[in-house]
Formats: structure tokens, C-alpha cells, sequence
């Protein structure tokens, strides 16, 4: 058998490259429901004029059980004093009530500038419960250690 290191190098490229497409968002890579797809409440949350943060998921329910979850972010920021970092957190863990139910989680990260000129994070997060039914709501939400109401 023959080691071609051409098609190791194109393999390699092609993986590389669509990580890097699907990498922009939280939840590029999207589930494929044998069922209608769901959608959530968005949660949104902001600095006005500095940096804007909007989390929401989908998710699948087959046989009356969720079978899959994707979250979304979407961001924008001003660019000069803020900037958009990354999606720090995430995960998706059963309620265990009975209900079926998943609660979502997603924290994202911002590198803004303060008025004093030094550096600060800010940390928008939010938990999303989502019910075999069909139906969402956000449990909590908020910036760094303050819980938005």
C-alpha cells in the first residue's frame, strides 16, 4: 500500500477549511430533524452603541424525547471599544424534573476598552429551557455576575 502525501495534503486542507466555515457561530453545525425543527425564545442582551449579544437554539424531538439541540449566537460590536472574543461557555444538560425538558447555557466573551482606557470582558450568558412540546422559556440571563431581569 502506497502513502500518497497529495491527497493526506488535500484531505487535510478540505477539513481545515471547513472548520474554519463552520466556526463563526455557535451552532453552524446544524441538526437534521426527521421531524420539524423547533425554535426558542431569543435572549437578547447588549452594551447599546458598544456590543450586542442574541442566543437562541433549535432542537429536534422525536418520539416524544429531545434528540438533538443547536444553539445560535449572533453578535455585533462597535469595533473600537469592543470586540467579539469567542462563545466561552455552552453546554445542554437534562431537567430532572420528568418533564423531558433541556436547559441550553451559552456565555460568549467581549474584549471592550473601558472609559479609563483599561481592558475589560464582558460575559453575556444565558439558560434557555426547552420541553419536548414545543415550547421554551429563558430560566436566566445576564452579564458577568448580574442577573438581567
Amino acid at each position: 500500500m502506497r502513502f500518497s502525501h497529495r491527497t493526506t495534503a488535500v484531505a487535510g486542507c478540505a477539513a481545515l477549511l471547513t472548520a474554519a466555515l463552520t466556526t463563526g457561530t455557535a451552532g453552524a453545525e446544524e441538526t437534521r430533524c426527521s421531524t420539524p425543527e423547533l425554535t426558542s425564545t431569543s435572549v437578547q442582551l447588549g452594551n447599546p452603541g458598544r456590543w450586542a449579544y442574541t442566543y437562541k437554539v433549535t432542537w429536534c424531538v422525536e418520539n416524544g424525547e429531545i434528540t438533538a439541540i443547536t444553539p445560535h449566537v449572533t453578535h455585533e460590536d462597535d469595533g473600537s471599544t469592543c470586540a467579539w472574543v469567542t462563545n466561552a461557555e455552552e453546554a445542554q444538560t437534562p431537567v430532572r424534573d420528568g418533564s423531558g425538558a433541556w436547559n441550553a447555557y451559552n456565555m460568549a466573551e467581549f474584549s471592550c476598552k473601558n472609559g479609563d482606557g483599561t481592558d475589560g470582558i464582558a460575559n453575556p450568558w444565558a439558560i434557555i429551557t426547552v420541553w419536548p412540546s414545543g415550547a421554551s422559556s429563558v430560566l436566566r440571563k445576564g452579564i458577568g455576575d448580574v442577573i438581567v431581569e
